[in-house]
């Protein structure tokens, strides 16, 4: 009899906690009391992002090159923006440039999962895939949505208003997006309200079709040199970069070994000892690239 009783009672539990889920499937509601709160990222997707306020901008040693930092509860990100940086307005969906990006303006930054960062602090991101600008409203999210505009882990839908929502992509396009072009894609959504159904469904307020990533490099044979982030490697390898212009030598310096680097050449010296690279130093989205070759 209590084992019946028992049995009784879980059920009766269960059962009124699937009629309250019931009553409120259709209840719209805020997923996040935080604007800029960043959504779980979906399986499949290969990008990242991350949301904060604009707290400098920086203009670079290269010509036409900004660094920009911004500050979010995570530390911060400072990353590279180039006359070819895709820079989008949430608010309507057209495409700015670097000059119209402002301190104190929200924004979020997506980026491929597999790019290298710095181990500064912030640390720094030097290719970025997108910034949208003016984030300061909704919740974000970054996933890969399928035909029937479900994330992966079917935890969003999208229902898309064609008329109404600003759909975006990469290549800079001015014809009309739709739900359509969504399907099957990377997407970074912006959005206000979702139901408490499973999947939450939403109506966003703004969607980017992500480009799919290239694939990761493979990997590089033992002996064989590869191009490696200067200040990254030699970072984390206890050395201090001095950067001192364009005209002269990159100076790496660690316990009494002194390394000079020129930008766009091969050849470096350690302790004044002239040596050659294989791979010439190469200056690509405000990160200087050189042949791992030095650092041996």
């Amino acid at each position: 009899m209590k084992k019946n009783l028992t049995k009784v009672m879980a059920l009766g539990m269960v059962m009124t906690v699937m009629a309250g889920a019931t009553a409120f499937a259709n209840e719209p509601m805020l997923i996040s009391e935080n604007p800029t709160a960043t959504y779980d990222v979906a399986e499949a997707s290969m990008y990242l992002t991350q949301s904060g306020t604009v707290a400098s901008i920086e203009t670079s040693v290269t010509e036409g090159v900004s660094v920009v930092t911004i500050d979010n509860e995570m530390g911060g990100l400072r990353f590279a923006v180039a006359s070819n940086t895709i820079i989008i307005n949430r608010e309507d969906g057209f495409y700015m440039t670097a000059d119209q990006l402002e301190e104190g303006m929200a924004v979020s930054v997506v980026y491929d999962m597999n790019s290298p960062m710095g181990m500064s602090m912030p640390p720094f991101l030097g290719n970025v895939t997108a910034v949208v600008a003016n984030a300061d409203a909704g919740s974000v999210v970054v996933g890969k949505f399928d035909e029937n505009l479900t994330d992966m882990k079917n935890m969003l839908q999208l229902n898309i208003d064609n008329e109404r929502t600003p759909i975006a992509n990469l290549q800079g396009s001015r014809i009309r997006l739709s739900a359509e072009d969504v399907k099957g894609q990377d997407a970074l959504v912006f959005y206000d309200f979702t139901t408490r159904s499973i999947p939450a469904q939403t109506t966003p307020s703004f969607v980017l079709i992500l480009a799919e990533a290239e694939e990761a490099p493979e990997v590089e044979e033992e002996n064989k040199p590869s191009c490696v982030p200067l200040r990254e490697i030699a970072e984390k390898l206890g050395f201090t970069v001095k950067w001192q212009g364009k005209t002269k030598p990159i100076l790496i310096e660690k316990d009494g070994v002194s390394i000079t680097v020129m930008m766009g050449k091969g050849d470096y010296t350690v302790n004044g000892a002239d040596a050659e690279a294989s791979i010439k130093a190469e200056l690509k989205d405000g990160v200087m690239f050189v042949s791992s070759e030095i650092f041996e």
